[in-house]
């Protein structure tokens, strides 16, 4: 019975330990999620809808694992067999949709270079006409120190009456010097890039996760038999036994 409670004991504080960091885990997934969220809100213009999507599912589902860690970090605490196997159940659903997200994400790298060439085309028609697309464009010119699309030829093509935008320069003392190289590269390693942590850092995650329940099914599975002993044994079934009675005789004044 002794040597049942301690390798209990064993899997209870390894478990603990897991939960903690499946804790610190989702808090870091959860800022990583706002974080991406804003950069890509900044280029809204040139990214999908479905792109922006998946940050809020990354937040909403580093929420949800924050409050489910918490009630398993409960149920293990107090040793609830119930709470351990519904703490399992419910952490494996949620571990589903990561691995559907993951797989999303893998599959919007694919096509984050065809999603920038249909999106700036777009946007660089717009681009006199439409003051947001305006400001769009040229704030990523300037943030990326780059060009029109694949170059700064390519305003000639769209708008060959017009001058190049001063986002486009990098003198202009002597008259505009363009930058030479267009915006669609280094805004698909931005884009790409980002994409790509989100995958690899959800299949990261999942890992450890599946560990977490994988230990939390251990768990509930031999606390569930240890407790059946004790009851058998006639004892109490609870986290902690009763101390024994100090005094075994009334006093006698």
């Amino acid at each position: 019975m002794r040597s049942g409670r301690r390798a209990l004991n064993m899997i209870k504080y390894l478990i603990l330990m897991l939960t903690f960091m499946c804790v610190v885990i989702e808090i870091i997934q959860i800022v990583v999620g706002a974080v991406l969220h804003r950069l890509f809100a900044t280029y809204t213009v040139f990214i999908d809808n479905d792109f922006v999507r998946a940050t809020h599912f990354l937040i909403a589902v580093g929420i949800v694992l924050v409050f489910l860690s918490i009630f398993g970090f409960a149920g293990i605490i107090f040793e609830n067999v119930i709470m351990i196997f519904l703490y399992s159940g419910m952490f494996g659903l949620m571990v589903i949709l990561e691995i559907i997200l993951a797989s999303a994400a893998f599959s919007m790298y694919t096509r984050v270079d065809s999603m920038l060439t249909r999106r700036m085309n777009i946007v660089i028609q717009q681009f006199f006409s439409d003051s947001f697309m305006r400001a769009s464009f040229n704030h990523m010119q300037n943030e990326m120190n780059c060009c029109g699309i694949q170059s700064y030829a390519d305003w000639a093509n769209f708008h060959p009456e017009r001058d190049l935008p001063n986002s486009c320069c990098r003198r202009v003392d002597d008259g505009c010097m363009p930058h030479e190289r267009g915006c669609h590269a280094p805004m698909s390693d931005f884009i790409g890039s980002r994409i790509h942590m989100i995958a690899t850092g959800t299949v990261i995650i999942i890992v450890f996760q599946v560990i977490c329940i994988v230990t939390a099914i251990i768990m509930g599975a031999r606390l569930s038999k240890y407790k059946q002993q004790l009851r058998a044994a006639g004892m109490s079934p609870g986290p902690v036994t009763a101390p024994e009675p100090i005094m075994t005789e009334k006093p006698k004044y």
